[in-house]
């Protein structure tokens, strides 16, 4: 397995998560074992999230399918719009080469 970072964008139609404490808690509480850290705005929120998957092609279906079934816990359906992902190890090795 390979270590990777996810960005998760879901779509929730008329709520702001930011505004809904209960809501909030359930899904991060969900995502705890993923070190998942969100940005909010109205009707959207992103996810960034650790995730252990074989390969690149498995991030989005794998990143994606926990947000949605967390939000789904929690009683909020919404739809995935874009996942974005980079391998850590790759994405360390960058880092160091640029500085």
């Amino acid at each position: 397995m390979r270590e990777y970072q996810a960005v998760v964008r879901v779509r929730h139609h008329g709520r702001n998560l930011a505004e809904s404490s209960d809501t909030l808690d359930a899904v991060t509480g969900e995502l705890v074992d993923y070190g998942a850290t969100a940005q909010m705005w109205d009707d959207v929120t992103e996810w960034t999230m650790t995730v252990r998957v074989p390969s690149l092609w498995d991030v989005g279906a794998v990143a994606g399918r926990t947000v949605r079934a967390a939000y789904e816990g929690a009683g909020w359906p919404v739809e995935v719009v874009r996942v974005d992902a980079w391998q850590v190890a790759e994405w360390e090795q960058a880092k160091g080469l640029s500085e």
